[in-house]
């Protein structure tokens, strides 16, 4: 028999227009600009096949975190919550950045409106110096930390279970600082700053453990109820809210820091191959140079003889 937390995550899903509009919106500039900028060569690094499937996934995640049973369980369930938090934040976002939005989606709008947005993001506007003060590495840490942390404070986290419009700001503002954090990460454009080392993005995701493991923890290991809006749910799926808080706060300890830490490796990774890539160069460099003078050797021996 069907597990009833199973049967509910494969239920029907909600169409929330404020969603999907938004999605359906940013999909078509994206597919459109990907179009045109292929047209002009096939092997085209902005807009490549690769970012085309991460870009969509990312917009997928987003659907699937805010319009399906996810959405409605996690009401009921802090587990559920916890895992659209996760979605949002350690998915979504990332997986947008690698799509390579920017650029793309550019050339998805009207001629006017590329060269209205490029002059305003490019040229010395009020608009830039917003960006570029809101994208320093620094500052997207901060705000999402800050923002991330709050919104699991009791008052601020039962208020948004029970009023809408402040459940849809939570969710809004988790994925527009996501936005923000993975933005020097990924080093997506625009490129506002200098381009972070390899070695000061590993530190930069690592930071976030720490805070984001202590919070965790005390969610899970915490011996009363810390949200009272799961009290006053009906316990449908064979847990008590004790035991529903237990397994979230684990989602968020365990789940979150194990991500960031899977994203240090792999920029560690990246680092070694590029690494070994400069060094492949150099060497090859050197071979070349002194090829050359190995054959001017030659040909004076073949003079002088």
């Amino acid at each position: 028999m069907m597990h009833p937390l199973v049967r509910a995550l494969l239920g029907p899903w909600e169409l929330r227009w404020e969603v999907l509009i938004p999605l359906a919106l940013f999909g078509s500039l994206y597919a459109l600009g990907w179009v045109r900028l292929r047209r002009q060569s096939k092997t085209q690094k902005v807009a490549s096949k690769w970012r085309l499937v991460l870009y969509y996934l990312g917009l997928g995640s987003v659907a699937l975190a805010l319009m399906s049973p996810i959405d409605w369980l996690g009401t009921q369930l802090l587990t559920m919550h916890m895992v659209q938090h996760k979605i949002l934040v350690m998915v979504s976002a990332p997986l947008i950045w690698l799509g390579n939005p920017y650029p793309v989606a550019l050339w998805g709008l009207p001629l006017s409106v590329r060269r209205f947005v490029t002059a305003g993001i490019a040229g010395d506007t009020w608009l830039r110096a917003g960006l570029k003060a809101i994208s320093a590495p620094g500052i997207c840490w901060l705000v999402f930390t800050f923002t991330y942390l709050a919104w699991h404070d009791p008052f601020l986290y039962d208020l948004a279970l029970r009023v809408d419009w402040v459940h849809n700001l939570e969710h809004l503002t988790f994925f527009l600082t996501a936005m923000l954090f993975w933005w020097p990460v990924v080093n997506g454009a625009p490129r506002l700053h200098k381009s972070m080392p390899y070695w000061g993005r590993i530190l930069f995701v690592l930071a976030f453990v720490p805070p984001n493991a202590i919070a965790g923890f005390a969610i899970a290991n915490s011996p009363e109820v810390i949200y009272a809006h799961y009290n006053t749910v009906p316990r449908l799926y064979g847990m008590s809210a004790l035991q529903d808080q237990m397994i979230g706060g684990a989602v968020m300890w365990v789940w979150s820091s194990e991500m960031m830490i899977n994203v240090a490796v792999i920029m560690l990774g990246v680092m070694s191959l590029k690494e070994r890539k400069r060094k492949q160069k150099e060497t090859e460099a050197a071979r070349s140079a002194q090829k050359p003078l190995s054959e001017h050797r030659i040909e004076k021996v073949e003079v002088a003889g």
